[in-house]
């Protein structure tokens, strides 16, 4: 499992990586990886993305300050992925996920894709009732405003979208 290997937080690592592999079918392992995955890229000073493949491979890869290019490298085995990813303080994150986490989103047919930062994990996906509700969502802090464009582009694209406290 992936927890046994180390993450390299450097924008020098070769990306993206083999970090390991698990069982694409068993939710337990899943979550068990993005729990592992999550607490360890959450204060990374660049972002960070852990792949899961649908046949069950785990990738790592590195990105910038406001980028993760390299993930684009693993081209079909996207499709169908499950990733998270951070948005490190100091970035240009507004909370939730940016039009090039929408677009890889879509572009690669990922079944779910997840974000951290200080203070939220989010999640796009594709069960349609898996929605936030503009009215619930207390105007806490910047980031409000992407974060309701992202709740009324899910609605609109048949897709799922939440963001809650960490």
């Amino acid at each position: 499992m992936a927890a046994g290997n180390k993450i390299y937080f450097n924008e020098d690592s070769k990306s993206p990586y083999l970090i390991g592999a698990i069982d694409a079918k068993d939710p337990n392992a899943i979550k068990q990886v993005l729990d592992w995955a999550e607490s360890n890229i959450v204060t990374a000073p660049i972002e960070n993305a852990i792949i899961i493949t649908r046949v069950g491979n785990i990738y790592h890869c590195t990105g910038g300050l406001n980028t993760l290019d390299s993930i684009v490298e693993l081209g079909d085995k996207l499709n169908g992925a499950i990733v998270t990813h951070n948005h490190p303080v100091g970035s240009v994150n507004e909370y939730t996920f940016s039009k090039s986490d929408r677009e890889l989103f879509n572009n690669f047919n990922l079944a779910r894709l997840r974000g951290v930062d200080e203070y939220f994990t989010y999640e796009l996906n594709r069960d349609v009732t898996f929605l936030d509700s503009e009215e619930e969502i207390p105007l806490i802090m910047d980031g409000y405003s992407e974060h309701i464009r992202n709740i009324q582009l899910a609605r609109f694209s048949k897709y799922g979208y939440r963001r809650w406290l960490r």
